[in-house]
């Protein structure tokens, strides 16, 4: 469930981080490009089994 917040805030945090203002224009895609690698590697991650992901609103798996 972890993984699921995490991705999210991520995306978020790649969306914020895109140079749209004059101040930021000079930085570039470094920003941007910082967090997009760290969303990579965190799919990824999720991706092997390394970092559990599951949605928050998944029903409980019921015991026979």
């Amino acid at each position: 469930m972890v993984g699921f917040w995490l991705v999210i805030l991520l995306a978020i945090a790649l969306l914020a981080t895109l140079p749209a203002y004059q101040h930021s224009r000079s930085w570039g895609y470094y920003p941007s490009g910082i967090i997009g690698l760290m969303l990579l590697v965190l799919i990824s991650l999720m991706w092997f089994g390394l970092i559990a992901f599951s949605w928050p609103w998944a029903a409980p798996p019921s015991r026979p």
